[in-house]
């Protein structure tokens, strides 16, 4: 009997965990069945990159409408690129769907022209103010006509949204800008974005004097970890870009740097480009082309009579604009300055694959470059700031070394908390260790501070960096280098600009040392500076940019210029370049009479203003810079921070009873990217789902062993218990005092 009543006392301490577990198993078998239920819907819907996502209303299950495609012809006439992208939304769904593409351009391209083609119809776009377009958009939207409306949420990113795109139809929107092409040691190139990277939003103070709104928000689908990842993520969008290159001038080279192209020559001038096979739209497509040694640019006035889109109060009275391209001669090298070159690499997450591997190769080829009167330092950063040293270091050998073995160490995770960064790099207080010497004996201690910023540039407070930059650079320079597959230009080249240095992009590593090597090689010689211009007769003339930036080694000067159109006798017949080369005096004179003819210079020169007027937009002038940027962006017909462009079909396709879903575009995933250490690894579209199921049953399989630890040894503590209460009662019977045995131990 007392066996049973401890068995029974066992049993009953027991119950609750029993029923602890069982309840915990059944609730994994739960989640392990919603899980399935989950493969089954994405095995029923395959999301890829540039597909066109959309729910129905009232359901959560993903609906997947064909891809978006993109086509761009690209027309190169000398200095000057005139671009038309088209983007196809193919709705090959049974629902009614309103669409919305987000899209980077050039950070100096002149959006000035859309149009949305509907079948045979051609509906030509307008420029609005910005709330006005959207009201007749969201107008035409509701009334279920067609409409297409071209944004900018950001200086270099685009939204194109559709409305009412019927089932089975196909919608086209073509947009167009101007930009001028880039020239450097003997080499033009253009560079074509494709790609948007989420930007980091700092914690503290990030945003406070910027306007536009979070990437993040804008880009909720970018890198969705349901969707996969780098490789094994599925391709697209596609981009199909053809290139008719009118150079002007003798070729002798062609290279499309990171992509396969095919070439078919017109003349020894005019080329005929075109990407090759399906092309991902995951990093920035760059083409150069070299003339043939002799036949290199030195000096050119283009002009156009009047403006690109005229309207009814056109005059032939109205001004011309051109383009003032010179490059100044090249002299020796430096040899009285020393420099103190500050390295600042970024390690944030977004940095992670093949971005940081090529920053730290940079890093090494530019400590490679120091002569022995440089000093240096080292500042890398995250979501924290970390120095080599608390003070600039001698170029030593035994000083690379340690910093060699520093930027070894260097792994990419975290934030981008850039203005930190900046901030340590810039700070008057970093000196060199040479010049914490009493006796000052550092023969070189007026050292120019160089500061090499690589990043790619993923941050949202852009205009709080730029305050910052020209609040403290001083007398420093600025370089920015980008990195990556799809680096953030407007932050790179505006940043650039303000601290008097120049922009480098590298994409790949083979890159590396060329580009490190030609930067290293462009500061070490003298650059121009007080660079200013002026008509013969000594009156300025109106030029964008208004403050030249100084000039290094084999850099071109381009001016965008509004003149008085030639039908007045007074007008300027001579231009003059004039500025500093060291301490010497230097000037060149451009006759006006000479002009070759250009189109569109008077969207380059507008781009231009308004670039600088955003730039100069502060607390105080923020009202009268809105006024002067929307007059000027509606007068030349450009897409701006405060005005749009809008096209609306005039009759309903869409009927009233019938309700149309909002659809967006799944963006790429960055070439290269890696996730940070940490990050959950997606092998494929459902690698997400097997992981968890895999985790899911081998919590079922610990929990089912565990069972068995317990059953097993509470058993064998129960038998414990019995032999020694036996082993009592034994010793009970054989002492009794009468010699009998007890009828209770026999009971037992």
């Amino acid at each position: 009997m007392r066996t049973g009543l401890c068995l029974d006392h066992y049993l009953n301490l027991q119950a609750p965990l029993r029923r602890g577990l069982n309840f915990a198993i059944s609730g994994i078998v739960i989640m392990m069945a919603s899980w399935i239920n989950v493969a089954q819907a994405m095995s029923a819907v395959e999301i890829t990159q540039g597909s066109f996502v959309y729910h129905r209303q009232g359901e959560s299950e993903p609906q997947v409408a064909m891809p978006l495609n993109t086509d761009v012809q690209m027309k190169v006439s000398g200095w000057v690129n005139r671009v038309t992208v088209t983007q196809t939304f193919i709705n090959d769904s049974d629902d009614w769907l309103n669409g919305s593409y987000l899209f980077p351009l050039p950070n100096e391209a002149a959006v000035d022209h859309m149009r949305l083609i509907v079948g045979q119809k051609v509906i030509e776009g307008q420029v609005r103010e910005k709330e006005e377009a959207k009201k007749q958009f969201e107008l035409a939207k509701a009334t279920g006509q067609r409409a297409s409306l071209v944004e900018q949420s950001r200086p270099n990113i685009f939204t194109t949204s559709v409305a009412n795109l019927g089932p089975g139809e196909t919608l086209v929107v073509q947009i167009s800008y101007q930009e001028l092409v880039k020239y450097e040691k003997g080499e033009f190139s253009l560079r074509f974005p494709m790609l948007v990277n989420p930007r980091y939003v700092p914690k503290q103070g990030g945003g406070k004097n910027n306007s536009y709104p979070s990437t993040q928000r804008m880009l909720a689908q970018l890198v969705d970890p349901s969707y996969g990842f780098g490789e094994f993520r599925a391709a697209g969008p596609k981009v199909n870009i053809e290139i008719d290159l009118d150079a002007g001038i003798a070729l002798s080279e062609i290279t499309s740097v990171y992509h396969d192209i095919d070439k078919q020559p017109v003349t020894n001038t005019q080329y005929l480009l075109k990407l090759a096979g399906d092309t991902p739209a995951n990093r920035d497509f760059v083409l150069r082309w070299t003339p043939v040694s002799g036949s290199e640019p030195v000096a050119a006035i283009y002009a156009q009579q009047g403006q690109t889109h005229k309207d009814a109060n056109s005059s032939p009275e109205d001004s011309d604009y051109a383009l003032l391209m010179l490059i100044p001669p090249e002299v020796g090298a430096i040899s009285a300055i020393a420099r103190d070159l500050i390295l600042v690499i970024d390690t944030s997450g977004s940095m992670s694959g093949e971005a940081i591997a090529q920053a730290k190769k940079a890093m090494g080829y530019a400590l490679a470059g120091l002569g022995t009167r440089d000093s240096f330092n080292i500042i890398e950063f995250n979501s924290n700031v970390h120095a080599l040293s608390a003070q600039s270091l001698p170029a030593t050998a035994k000083n690379i070394g340690r910093a060699n073995q520093f930027i070894r160490t260097l792994k990419a995770d975290g934030g981008t908390e850039m203005g930190f960064a900046l901030t340590r790099a810039l700070a008057p207080g970093m000196h060199s260790a040479y010049q914490q010497n009493e006796d000052n004996s550092d023969p070189d201690s007026t050292r120019l501070k160089q500061v090499l910023f690589m990043t790619d540039g993923a941050v949202a407070n852009e205009r709080d960096l730029f305050s910052l930059i020209e609040e403290h650079i001083g007398h420093s320079r600025l370089f920015t280098i980008g990195i990556g597959s799809a680096p953030n230009s407007h932050f790179m080249e505006r940043a650039a600009e303000l601290g008097r240095g120049s922009f480098t992009y590298i994409g790949k590593l083979d890159e590396v040392q060329q580009k490190i090597e030609s930067l290293l090689y462009k500061i070490e010689h003298p650059q121009i500076t007080d660079i200013e211009l002026r008509y013969g007769d000594g009156t300025i003339p109106d030029h964008w940019p208004i403050s030249i930036a100084d000039l290094y080694a084999n850099e071109p000067l381009l001016v965008a210029i509004k003149m008085r159109p030639k039908i007045y006798q007074a007008s300027a017949s001579e231009l003059i370049v004039s500025g500093m080369i060291g301490n010497q005096y230097w000037h060149s004179s451009l006759s006006l009479n000479e002009r070759k003819s250009a189109a569109g210079l008077d969207l380059v020169w507008a781009r231009k203003q308004i670039a600088a007027l955003e730039m100069s937009k502060n607390g105080a002038n923020q009202a009268r810079v809105k006024k002067q940027v929307t007059a000027l962006a509606l007068k030349y017909h450009l897409v701006s921070q405060y005005t749009s462009l809008v096209a609306v079909e005039s009759i309903p396709a869409k009927p009233s009873s019938v309700v149309s879903n909002n659809a967006s575009v799944v963006q790429s995933t960055p070439f290269g990217w890696q996730p940070p250490v940490g990050y959950l690894p997606q092998t494929g579209g459902e690698s997400r789902l097997l992981i968890m199921m895999g985790m899911i049953l081998l919590g079922l399989g610990l929990a089912y062993l565990a069972s068995f630890s317990l059953d097993k040894g509470a058993g064998l503590s129960m038998l414990r218990s019995l032999a020694a209460q036996k082993r009592r009662q034994t010793v009970s019977i054989k002492t009794g005092g009468d010699g009998h045995v007890s009828a209770k131990g026999l009971e037992t």
